[in-house]
């Protein structure tokens, strides 16, 4: 199926982007969505302390947001999100520590330039971050193609008072 994937009627309903869509599908969808009452987000106790940390601080955003649009459902992707994040910071670290790439030495060769493996491991933590990110709506784009980020107010109270471009 092309296309965008559509959204949650309730992530709709808080953005008031209801424009493209007729009252009678709003009104279907509304009906036949499933509704998830749960949205503890308690965070699993597996984690390591520095996921955990990342798990509290995402968590502690999503709460200030007036409509819940993560719930326990999405535990698993927060989960995975927070933990590709703490690999990620791990594999970067071990990179400063040697380089980005090292000399391999092979008995009477010259030494051929090869890419530092801890490379390939941020990229892949990278990865998963980014696809988790989008889902979580922790990016900016997500967030706008959700209509979660504000529309700008009209008038600029600056320029009101008479202070130009500030």
């Amino acid at each position: 199926m092309t296309g965008r994937k559509p959204y949650p009627f309730q992530v709709l309903e808080s953005t008031n982007k209801k424009d493209k869509i007729s009252k009678k599908k709003l009104e279907n969808r509304k009906k036949n969505e499933p509704t998830i009452k749960s949205c503890k987000l308690e965070c699993p106790s597996h984690l390591c302390a520095e996921a955990k940390a990342e798990w509290e601080r995402i968590v502690d955003l999503y709460r200030e947001i007036e409509q819940p649009i993560v719930t326990d459902l999405d535990v698993n992707a927060l989960e995975i999100y927070c933990e590709s994040l703490v690999t990620y910071r791990k594999a970067m670290l071990k990179i400063r520590e040697t380089s980005e790439v090292y000399a391999e030495q092979i008995q009477n060769k010259p030494n051929k330039p090869k890419k530092n493996p801890w490379l390939a491991v941020a990229n892949d933590a990278a990865k998963q971050m980014k696809q988790y990110g989008e889902a979580l709506l922790l990016d900016p784009v997500s967030r706008a193609r959700a209509g979660l980020i504000k529309d700008k107010p009209k008038s600029d109270p600056l320029k009101e008072q008479g202070f130009g471009n500030v």
